[in-house]
This record gives structure tokens, C-alpha cells and sequence, in this order.
């Protein structure tokens, strides 16, 4: 029940900022924005006991925080190793899911609603798509929608299925990227 509330507040909450469609440091997830200081939302304890999900080279940590939020499981943040004050580059709101058809289901109703709130940005859905390698060494899959803004920043969401081997559960994800994150991971790909 809690899944369902929390998708109706997803949903009343992109709709309720279309009229910033085209500014992606309007929308937040868990009141997060691009650009915020993750000290204006965790302590600084937090922040250093994430633990770090990003890639080896370390340009970008991406931490993630499990806390009790509204409608995610986990908030992931992306943020520069040296910033003392922890500028936010992406964010991130997962929901694990009990099963990849529920995954599907989800992803799908997401992205049917970020449609009608972005008709005017470019949406290119990638489909099936393997994991790279460093993420999953074991084989897992995504499926991949993404809306890019005409600042160069996107939003996208996905259906993950990692693999068995992995630790990592299946989840919906919904992530905000700037330009300078969004030109990283596509490096990494």
C-alpha cells in the first residue's frame, strides 16, 4: 500500500512542475535537487559512512544513503571527492523490487507519466541494455528511457535486473543527471 500512495505523490509531484519542465534543477527527489549541498539534507556522518557505488576512478562518488524517505528505498547522490561542501551533480531514488514484472510495471507507469510532463524534450528509450562491466561483472540488464534537456542535462529511468551472482537487487530507478555527470557515464559505457 505505501508503494501505491508513494507513486500517486511521484505523480502529482512531476505534475505539479511541468511548468519547469525545461529547468532540470526544478525537480527533486526526496526534496534533493541538482545543485543543493548534500549537508542541507544529510549530516556530514552520513555522508561519510555511504558507502561509495561509483566507478574506480573516483572523478564522481556516488553514495548511497538508505534512511526512511517518503517514496525510495535509497537516495544516491553523486558528488566530487574533494568538495567539503558536497555540491549534488545527480540524484538518484531506487525502489526495490519484489519482482522484475512489478520492476517492469513501474518503470513503465514512470516514464508513461515523465512523457506527458516533458513532451518537448527529447526521449529515447534504449530498451534492453547490459550493465557494464564494472557495475555487474556477472551479466545483469537494464532497460533504459531518458529524457535529455536542452542544457545537456538528463532524466532517466530504469528497470534493473542484476544478476543472481550479484548483490545488488532488482530495482526502478529514477535519476537526475547535469551534463558533466551525464558525459561521464556515457564515457563508462
Amino acid at each position: 500500500m505505501k508503494k501505491l500512495s508513494s507513486y500517486m505523490f511521484l505523480f502529482l509531484m512531476f505534475s505539479s512542475l511541468s511548468l519547469f519542465a525545461d529547468d532540470i534543477r526544478e525537480f527533486e527527489i526526496e526534496n534533493i535537487s541538482i545543485g543543493d549541498s548534500a549537508l542541507d539534507h544529510f549530516s556530514e556522518a552520513e555522508l561519510k559512512n555511504a558507502i561509495d557505488e561509483g566507478y574506480k576512478d573516483k572523478q564522481f562518488l556516488t553514495l548511497g544513503i538508505w534512511k526512511e524517505y517518503e517514496l525510495y528505498d535509497v537516495v544516491q547522490i553523486q558528488v566530487k571527492p574533494n568538495d567539503s561542501k558536497y555540491k549534488i551533480h545527480s540524484i538518484s531514488g531506487v525502489i526495490v523490487s519484489d519482482n522484475l514484472e512489478n520492476c517492469y510495471k513501474k518503470k513503465n507507469e514512470i516514464v508513461n507519466d515523465l512523457s506527458k510532463i516533458f513532451k518537448n524534450q527529447k526521449k529515447t528509450d534504449f530498451g534492453r541494455v547490459k550493465n557494464p562491466v564494472e557495475a555487474d561483472p556477472y551479466g545483469g540488464t537494464y532497460d533504459l528511457v531518458v529524457f535529455d534537456f536542452i542544457d545537456g542535462s538528463r532524466m532517466q529511468v530504469s528497470c534493473n535486473d542484476w544478476s543472481e551472482k550479484s548483490e545488488i537487487v532488482d530495482n526502478v530507478k529514477v535519476e537526475i543527471f547535469t551534463q558533466e555527470v551525464k558525459n561521464y557515464l556515457i564515457s563508462k559505457n
